[in-house]
């Protein structure tokens, strides 16, 4: 399986994101809601990962890292895969997800492609695994949200995946 490195979001701002999984759960888009993630921005994934030195590299890289302060700016959705929110890109936010990258491509492989700095559109996946029927219906839900939503993102954790199961977490500029 698949592992995947997140962001959490603060509670805020998670509370607005589990809101919208919620209201799309009750329109039949299930994924994320009944999935035991929790709302994040995926800033990797890689098909293999040294599981004990990756949690040590998250570790100290948590502990060198402050909260992020981003903002949710935008409806976004990768055609036939997913719908989100986009975080307006910043270079602080870039630099993050780039300087990850590096520390773990030592303890990490086969990272998938579109997850790699130059080619990663930041997102917080709100609804996946829909039908092209309610592709419409989900966009007009995920729509609703108040933009743009101020956050922070607030910690760092390892996830494998399909189904979710929270490996590590981290808190940003914890010890």
């Amino acid at each position: 399986m698949p592992y995947a490195v997140e962001l959490g979001l603060d509670d805020r701002a998670a509370a607005v994101v589990r809101r919208l999984w919620h209201d799309l759960e009750d329109a039949g888009i299930v994924y994320m809601a009944r999935s035991g993630a929790r709302p994040h921005v995926s800033i990797g994934i890689w098909d293999s990962l040294d599981r004990d030195a990756a949690a040590a590299e998250l570790t100290r890289f948590a502990a060198e890292t402050t909260p992020l302060p981003i903002t949710l700016a935008s409806v976004g959705f990768f055609p036939q895969v997913a719908i989100f929110l986009a975080p307006t890109v910043t270079s602080a936010l870039l630099d993050l997800q780039a300087g990850l990258h590096a520390r773990l491509s030592r303890v990490g492989a086969a990272p998938w492609e579109h997850y790699r700095p130059g080619a990663w559109v930041p997102h917080c996946t709100l609804a996946t695994d829909f039908t092209a029927e309610q592709f419409p219906r989900a966009l007009e839900i995920a729509r609703r949200v108040a933009l743009p939503v101020a956050c922070r993102l607030v910690e760092i954790g390892i996830v494998e995946f399909r189904p979710v199961k929270q490996l590590v977490s981290r808190v940003l500029g914890g010890p």
